[in-house]
């Protein structure tokens, strides 16, 4: 694999089993579509999401939750709204009548992201390329991740992209960043970089990563069957009324969502 190319060789395709969905949270209804799931939340998530001071970061974290629970619905076969979310003890998000299911969500700036997978683990972060760009190589790189970008020259998405590995490794094992991000080292078939393919010692599984429009790199891990080499875009505004299937929101409307967004940063 080159810098910043392409896959060479040819690689199995993603399991079935596993589902990465992203939403660009510029695009239209994403307010209608943050509250929509709001009654599908349990109590102790919506005062988690309640929690964060920026009102962009609550909008986002609950689309990240709306995500995860289309992408359940795409495995489980069952309508998104019939779903609801629980919290785990530890932190780990999951749908009450399927607790066997694993999801992940993360978010950042301009993205929401989720994944899920039946029959092992999944994790997954989006990270802001300039933000992590900011990072010195102490806080998060091993000796032998920082000799690698130095041999290949300056790349703030293959440091960008090495962050989002590591956050979707510790969601992955639940161990979140009480892992230490230094303590979790990827080894690649080539120079570290977007879009590859990476394995750490850390977990097993297998993990990719890609980058989004706009400056942003996102990587996805699973335990069992080879993860997703890029999201499925999921858009927030209803479809037209062709027959096929409509995301509806549930008893919220627009002017209720957004009376939730506003009172909950209040």
């Amino acid at each position: 694999m080159t810098w910043g190319g392409t896959i060479a060789a040819v690689r199995a395709a993603p399991s079935p089993s596993s589902l990465f969905l992203a939403c660009d949270l510029r695009a239209p209804g994403v307010e209608e579509a943050a509250g929509a799931i709001l009654g599908r939340l349990s109590a102790a998530d919506l005062e988690r999401v309640a929690r964060l001071r920026a009102p962009a970061d609550r909008t986002r974290s609950v689309m990240a939750r709306w995500l995860a629970l289309h992408a359940a619905s795409r495995l489980l076969e069952r309508p998104w709204t019939s779903l609801r979310l629980g919290r785990r003890p530890r932190g780990g998000l999951y749908v009450t009548a399927q607790p066997s299911l694993s999801l992940s969500v993360a978010h950042s700036g301009r993205y929401a992201v989720a994944a899920a997978a039946l029959g092992g683990r999944v994790g997954v972060d989006v990270e802001q390329v300039a933000r992590v760009a900011a990072l010195p190589d102490s806080a998060f790189l091993t000796p032998a991740e920082s000799s690698a970008l130095a041999l290949t020259g300056p790349s703030p998405d293959g440091r960008a992209a090495l962050w989002a590995l590591k956050e979707a490794a510790t969601k992955l094992t639940g161990e979140g960043l009480r892992a230490g991000m230094r303590h979790v080292g990827f080894q690649w078939s080539g120079p570290p970089g977007t879009p590859g393919f990476a394995r750490t010692p850390y977990t097993p599984g297998a993990f990719t990563t890609c980058s989004l429009p706009g400056g942003y790199v996102s990587a996805v891990g699973v335990t069992a069957g080879t993860p997703p080499t890029a999201p499925v875009f999921l858009s927030a505004t209803p479809p037209p009324n062709t027959g096929a299937e409509r995301t509806t929101f549930g008893k919220y409307d627009a002017e209720d969502a957004e009376a939730y967004i506003r009172l909950s940063i209040e």
